[in-house]
């Protein structure tokens, strides 16, 4: 298996979180939660249509948008715009990405599509990775 993407899967400078919600249960709210809340050093990158921020954070409107490409993306939308969103992310440079959640049915295209892109895919249906600090 490649080392393509793990560094920024693992060590990522920048995250986007894509579908960044204000609404408590909603996972896009708690991905900005915890990457707030968890001590998270770099840009979190809130991407959003709905709101101007979330969590305190100026939100983008769409990927296309963002003022860079981010490390690591990880989509919390509505599994029917999967496809479409990791095709985005790879445009825009993206190298690793995490999908919250997908049918069986979506895989092989998401992972032929990241294949594409050379972006590392965490998931479908992952709720992320901890990683211990190195301190």
């Amino acid at each position: 298996m490649s080392q393509r993407g793990l560094e920024a899967l693992l060590r990522p400078k920048s995250i986007a979180v894509i579908g960044a919600s204000v609404t408590p249960g909603r996972a896009g709210y708690f991905m900005m939660r915890n990457l707030l809340a968890g001590g998270f050093s770099g840009p979190v990158l809130p991407v959003t249509p709905k709101y101007k921020a979330v969590s305190g954070v100026l939100a983008w409107p769409d990927i296309d948008s963002l003022p860079f490409a981010p490390d690591l993306a990880i989509i919390c939308t509505h599994s029917k715009r999967n496809l479409t969103l990791l095709q985005q992310l790879g445009e825009k440079g993206c190298k690793a990405c995490i999908i919250l959640s997908a049918p069986a049915s979506q895989r092989e295209e998401l992972q032929a599509c990241a294949s594409q892109w050379q972006i590392r895919l965490l998931g479908p249906n992952s709720l992320g990775l901890l990683a211990p600090c190195r301190d």
